[in-house]
């Protein structure tokens, strides 16, 4: 049975997903797509410890409103309130099915997995300048994939 608009995924899917997501950055030099790729790494890391990036979009992979999507979004900025942090949009390679969140530098994992959970999510990712991994927020899964960092235009 195909799950409609409010159910979420099966976690196969959602990890299938996630694996396959690419993530719009918005870093200090122009915005850039961080993609994964099976290993290795494209491009030079960015920052000087690793990033979190954390959504707060679709609780639990169960598709919710535009509105209450930018409430959670609202939300998980002001509890980032004095962090350091970047812009990133996570979507399908075509683009499709984009949430907005945030990259946080300077807070380690367990920091990032509370504010993950805190916001219903799975998974979060952690960039670093040898891995893109996905990290189960309540599960004790990781998937660590390589990356690929191109600048995009505008």
């Amino acid at each position: 049975m195909a799950s409609s608009v409010g159910d979420p995924p099966p976690v196969d899917a959602l990890w299938q997903g996630f694996a396959g997501a690419v993530v719009r950055v918005a870093l200090p030099t122009g915005p850039h797509r961080l993609a994964p790729v099976a290993s290795g790494t494209l491009g030079r890391f960015p920052f000087s410890s690793p990033v979190h990036i954390i959504t707060a979009h679709n609780p639990g992979g169960a598709e919710i409103d535009a509105a209450a999507n930018a409430v959670r979004h609202r939300e998980l900025h002001g509890a980032l309130a004095g962090q350091t942090c970047i812009d990133t949009v996570g979507s399908a390679p075509d683009g499709s099915m984009a949430e907005p969140g945030f990259g946080v530098l300077d807070i380690e994992l367990d920091v990032a997995l509370d504010l993950g959970r805190r916001f219903g999510q799975v998974a979060i990712y952690r960039w670093t300048p040898e891995t893109l991994s996905i990290v189960g927020v309540d599960d004790p899964t990781t998937v660590d994939l390589g990356w690929a960092l191109t600048a995009l235009d505008g």
